[in-house]
């Protein structure tokens, strides 16, 4: 958010899952979390009249995402490497897809 400030009254949680029961449970409240965990108890907006939907994520249509990121402090290696590795194949992305997540995806145009 670059040099804007987050007001001090903003709850900042540590899961989607908190967040996801927080603003169920206040109707003036708005929260980001995965699509994937989306459900009944709470609704995705629309952005600039379009829905957040994985294809529309996938497409960079719905331009409010956030990557998930593995970080090491040097080159992985060993186990580190191998879940790397199985998250990037064909079956851990088939397994991300299943669990409502988006697959790995190029950079949005």
């Amino acid at each position: 958010m670059g040099s804007t400030l987050i007001t001090p009254k903003a709850l900042v949680q540590d899961s989607n899952g908190a967040v996801r029961q927080l603003v169920s449970n206040d109707p003036s409240a708005i929260g980001f979390i995965s699509l994937g965990l989306v459900d009944a108890s709470v609704k995705a907006l629309r952005l600039d009249g379009v829905l957040a939907t994985m294809d529309n994520v996938a497409s960079g249509s719905y331009g409010l995402f956030r990557p998930f990121l593995f970080v090491a402090e040097s080159a992985p290696s060993g186990s580190a490497l191998l879940f790397i590795d199985y998250v990037l194949s064909a079956a851990g992305q088939q397994l991300l897809e299943h669990e409502g997540l988006i697959p790995r995806m190029e950079e949005p145009r």
